[in-house]
């Protein structure tokens, strides 16, 4: 008997494209996320022998960055919601064009040119770094996905096969340093320009294969036209919305710090010449236990809602974190033995609350459309890619006022025989102490989420139903998840 076809969206072109739409957004993300501030305080040339300017020139260009996304990021949302429904859907258009601009701009970042004065290094790393920013917010991912079904199930499937696919990849993405001092000169020092095209040039053509293989759905085509009335609504009667976004920037701080940290630690806590062995074995303890977490949160969906299968995760993170801190009080760490296992018990419980948060992110789409008659998925979106971008820029940040504020000198330090204790000092603050503190915070926020109970969810969908009867009743509840756990509000 001949296996029966699995149908829209569950088939086999709609999984694979939407495994793989994504992939040079998380390539571009890593990039930005784990390596912009190491490559402009070491290796662009810029103020070179001046201790900490370059690092406060990062610095002050991330966080301003944050107050244009502060305006771009709800405006291009908005502007998203309100463009007419062409023939390939509202979204997928904007996505399939941003992808490749956004490439060459990543590309462009990544390979300023040596030979021209500092000012000139300045004005284009800014320029090509805030163009890449804007041009990054019309990828709204979730609102795609969201078009496709309101079923929490399928939702999960249509989560977890791009998490694992986008991890399976970043796998490539932690030989990234290795990679670059393959390519450079002498050994020692990395060619990142180099590096950024041969990781960012294919991925980008996958991305964009997988984008034209994915029909956006219709379950907002009924909808009116969004006016400025309903973006100003929104904000004000969505308290799912607002609930969730602070979860997102406080609980977003315990990887964006981390990543961002942790080159610097590893570099000068277990030596400077095992750099790149170093960070290609805590990319693939890092990458195994991410991927374990997507299967991890699909059995704790099963059990318990998104808002509290995020708490589970954001907890153990923070308890990890808070035990290396204690740790480095005595010194660097600087036992592989202790160390690595530490940070993939981290990494496992951190990634755990992925899936759950852009479930979450679609259940306040959703909720629009409760309230609102209107989904509003790009605005939605945008506000939490306003977030993550955010914590990206503010982790960068933090971490370039620590090496300002000990003189980090890259030349210096990597010649140095004894490392200042000051500076694992602050290291340990930005890498251990201050996400740990942020992640427990972030629980205790998402006690308020007004979806946090079963019977919360399972009210709220019925209502949908009954104002669209064209939705399946399997698309409105989630029998496993269980009641018991959840947090009285």
């Amino acid at each position: 008997m001949a296996k029966q076809r699995k149908q829209y969206p569950e088939d086999f072109k709609t999984m694979f494209g939407v495994s793989v739409m994504g992939l040079a957004q998380v390539v571009a993300t890593g990039l930005i996320a784990g390596t912009l501030m190491l490559y402009i305080t070491d290796y662009s040339g810029l103020y070179a022998g001046v201790a900490g300017r370059a690092a406060q020139v990062a610095a002050m260009m991330l966080l301003v960055g944050r107050i244009w996304d502060a305006i771009n990021d709800p405006l291009l949302g908005f502007v998203m919601d309100r463009s007419p429904r062409t023939r390939w859907g509202r979204y997928k258009p904007f996505i399939f064009l941003s992808i490749p601009i956004s490439a060459v701009l990543v590309i462009a970042l990544f390979n300023i040119p040596a030979d021209i004065s500092d000012t000139m290094k300045v004005i284009l790393i800014v320029v090509l770094y805030f163009a890449f920013d804007t041009v990054f917010t019309l990828q709204p991912f979730n609102s795609l996905i969201q078009t496709l079904t309101r079923d929490a199930n399928v939702r999960a499937k249509l989560l977890i096969a791009p998490r694992v696919v986008s991890l399976l990849f970043a796998i490539a993405l932690t030989f990234f340093l290795p990679v670059a001092i393959a390519l450079g000169p002498d050994g020692v020092t990395p060619n990142i320009g180099l590096a950024v095209i041969l990781f960012v040039a294919p991925v980008t053509l996958l991305s964009m294969i997988g984008v034209a293989l994915v029909k956006e759905g219709s379950h907002s085509v009924d909808e009116e036209t969004v006016t400025s009335k309903d973006f100003l609504a929104m904000f004000k009667q969505n308290r799912p919305l607002f609930i969730s976004l602070l979860v997102l920037l406080f609980g977003g701080f315990l990887f964006n710090l981390t990543q961002v940290a942790s080159v610097y630690y590893i570099k000068y806590a277990f030596g400077v010449e095992n750099l790149g062995r170093n960070t290609a074995m805590l990319g693939i303890v890092s990458i195994f236990s991410i991927i374990a977490s997507a299967f991890l949160s699909k059995l704790l969906l099963k059990r318990f809602t998104p808002g509290i299968c995020v708490m589970l995760a954001y907890g153990t993170a923070s308890v990890v974190l808070a035990v290396l801190w204690l740790l480095n009080l005595g010194g660097p760490i600087s036992n592989m033995a202790i160390f690595l296992p530490l940070l993939a018990l981290f990494y496992l419980g951190n990634s755990t609350a992925f899936i759950p948060n852009q479930i979450i992110n679609m259940e306040c789409m959703d909720y629009n459309r409760y309230i609102l008659g209107k989904s509003l998925q790009g605005t939605t979106n945008a506000m939490a890619g306003f977030i993550a971008k955010l914590q990206a820029a503010l982790g960068s940040a933090l971490v370039g006022l620590v090496l300002a504020a000990v003189g980090y000198d890259a030349r210096l330090y990597e010649t140095a025989t004894n490392i200042p204790t000051s500076l694992f000092s602050g290291l340990g603050i930005v890498y251990f102490a201050l996400p740990a503190l942020f992640g427990f915070v972030a629980v205790g926020v998402m006690c308020f989420y007004p979806l946090l109970r079963k019977s919360q969810r399972d009210k709220v969908y019925a209502e949908i139903e009954q104002r669209d009867p064209t939705a399946p009743r399997s698309s409105v509840s989630s029998p496993e998840v269980s009641d018991e756990p959840a947090m009285a509000i």
